[in-house]
């Protein structure tokens, strides 16, 4: 048995007894067809409540630099670490480096696709349709930077075109679920389903669907046990790097470039 799986199975461990989970609750039955599951962050608890506790057959959306291992460093630093606020960032960076080999084989095993944000974003969603297709759910955690309410932030919507795609495929309408973790209550809950509607402009179903989600995502976190919301990014993070909230894509574009920079490689992502 290879070390990397001894050590996922040990971490998963870990996991259930840091994260257990003693509901998951769903407003409206899913049936057999496979659907999107788009869910608050939760900071770590979401990415770990659903990928131990969600039932039906899934995979989960990861963004790219914690699976690759090239860009792992500088996203740890940036994004976990929160690095450009700390006062002895040399102590950050050297726990990044530790980070660059423990996160890879942890999302490997866990069922990921990995999510790019270059031309390389193809390969996400020929894997997310072909996992629809084959009867797996999705599971997002599409929040953004941009502050939206304390349960949820506002989502970057390009996942939703999913729903064009997959229509082309399958000839059939994909539904996309709002759904909300909370680790305090021990509890996931899924809303009621929007529609993709293959007739409407794409622009505008990422409008609808999105606003849609969003609002559902809230309405979830409200409905909850009285429980205090974990946002997507902490105060330390707008400190640091406030002028990314509205420009996730430069902020995307920074780790990319010092990974690419530490690791002596050059781009081949535009």
């Amino acid at each position: 048995m290879k070390f990397s799986y001894i050590y996922y199975k040990t971490i998963r461990m870990t996991a259930r007894l840091l994260h257990p989970c003693k509901q998951v609750s769903f407003a409206h039955d899913p049936g057999d067809e496979p659907a999107v599951f788009v869910s608050n962050h939760s900071g770590i608890s979401g990415p770990c409540m659903t990928t131990l506790y969600y039932p039906r057959p899934h995979k989960t959306w990861s963004i790219s630099f914690a699976t690759d291992g090239e860009h792992t460093a500088s996203y740890a630093f940036h994004d976990v670490f929160f690095g450009r606020s700390r006062k002895h960032q040399g102590f950050y960076r050297f726990l990044s480096r530790i980070m660059r080999h423990a996160l890879p084989p942890l999302l490997n095993y866990s069922d990921t696709i990995p999510v790019y944000h270059d031309r390389r974003v193809v390969q996400t969603f020929k894997q997310s349709v072909a996992a629809l297709s084959e009867g797996e759910d999705l599971v997002i955690f599409g929040e953004g930077p941009e502050r939206y309410s304390p349960y949820i932030n506002r989502l970057q919507d390009g996942f939703i075109d999913l729903g064009r795609l997959y229509y082309r495929r399958t000839g059939k309408r994909l539904r996309f679920y709002p759904m909300y973790v909370c680790k305090q209550t021990r509890m996931i809950s899924v809303g009621m389903p929007i529609t993709y509607d293959p007739d409407l402009d794409p622009q505008e179903q990422r409008e609808r669907i999105g606003s849609y989600l969003c609002d559902g995502i809230d309405a979830l976190g409200r409905a909850m046990p009285a429980h205090k919301p974990v946002p997507f990014m902490k105060e330390r993070w707008y400190r640091a790097y406030g002028e990314y909230e509205h420009d996730f894509a430069a902020y995307w574009n920074l780790i990319a470039q010092e990974g690419e920079r530490l690791n002596g490689t050059s781009s081949n992502r535009r």
